[in-house]
């Protein structure tokens, strides 16, 4: 398994369905903080083959926010909210290593 130096996190705290899966094959209903750099620069080529995070995420284009892509910063790194995915690509994300569970809630500032 290959080590990737930033992680997406996957929180389970606040289902709910978001749009389609990048997968395309289930609904996205766990919310997912990506790291900006894979949005801004690269993303890893397993991330890109797995189309993870890559779903039409309603909260994107529906106008809740003024950009709609909201910037969130933990622990020195920046990641992109209003992100999401289903059960099967979060499990496989996980096993894969390039995602991990959330420990905490979701960040409320992002709600």
């Amino acid at each position: 398994m290959r080590e990737f130096g930033c992680k997406a996190i996957i929180y389970k705290d606040l289902e709910d369905v978001y749009g389609p899966c990048g997968c395309g094959m289930d609904m996205a209903i766990l919310p997912v903080l990506l790291p900006r750099h894979w949005l801004v620069e690269e993303r890893p080529p397993e991330v890109e083959e797995h189309e993870f995070g890559k779903g039409f995420d309603f909260r994107r284009v529906s106008g809740f926010s003024c950009n709609k892509v909201f910037e969130h910063e933990m622990e020195g790194i920046e990641y992109m909210a209003n992100f999401s995915c289903c059960r099967e690509c979060a499990d496989r994300a996980v096993m894969c290593g390039y995602a991990v569970w959330a420990e905490k809630s979701y960040p409320p500032v992002l709600r």
